[in-house]
């Protein structure tokens, strides 16, 4: 399930996951767990009492990893927003990010008021306070590394005339440097391979040909 099923599955409705105690944020989170991170055992992995305390029990959670609030920093769909414990909230709260930006963003709750069904709620990050949140590793997705532009060497082939056969065995040493390097994979280089191997066959027929 994603994050927005769950949203749809749940709104106005009422989670009392632990069946104790009623609607509390921390029911919703638990329900969370189960049915979109796919956590069977949500209470054993975070035993709290308060939600704010679920932020301690998330450091080297191998499910989450654990992002503190900054000014710029921004949560993604499915984060876990926790917030700290102060006089007007003694056990903090707990909802899982919908959008927003580095001001405000809405958030799916429970108990937030008091009372309240699962539904979207507008927050900001200091009243009160947001400590952070748990992004799921399931969610995150890995960068794409930035490689510099590979030579286009056949451009360069047609545009030297007197030098093919240079310019045909420099793109061969460029290949087997891009290759050592891990900028091309093993099938890319077969094909350039082949390719340069190809360009200084013709270069040598044109150099017969013109003698």
């Amino acid at each position: 399930m994603k994050p927005q099923e769950f949203f749809e599955k749940y709104n106005n409705k009422k989670i009392d996951y632990d069946g104790r105690y009623g609607n509390q944020c921390v029911d919703s989170f638990n329900q969370y767990l189960v049915e979109v991170l796919g956590i069977t055992n949500p209470i054993q992995m975070f035993p709290v009492m308060s939600a704010y305390q679920i932020w301690d029990y998330g450091k080297n959670n191998p499910h989450f990893t654990r992002i503190e609030n900054t000014p710029t920093g921004v949560p993604q769909e499915g984060d876990i927003i926790i917030w700290a414990n102060d006089k007007n909230f003694p056990d903090g709260h707990v909802a899982i990010f919908q959008s927003g930006d580095v001001n405000t963003f809405t958030s799916f709750d429970q108990n937030y008021p008091m009372g309240s069904l699962c539904h979207f709620q507008t927050h900001n990050y200091t009243n009160p306070k947001v400590i952070g949140w748990l992004r799921p590793k399931k969610f995150e997705t890995e960068p794409t590394p930035t490689k510099p532009p590979f030579i286009d060497l056949v451009q360069l082939w047609t545009k030297l005339d007197g030098s093919k056969t240079y310019a045909a065995v420099l793109g061969m040493f460029l290949t087997i440097l891009a290759y050592n390097l891990g900028y091309i994979t093993e099938e890319q280089f077969n094909m350039f391979d082949t390719l340069f191997l190809a360009l200084m066959g013709f270069s040598l027929r044109d150099a017969i040909k013109k003698k």
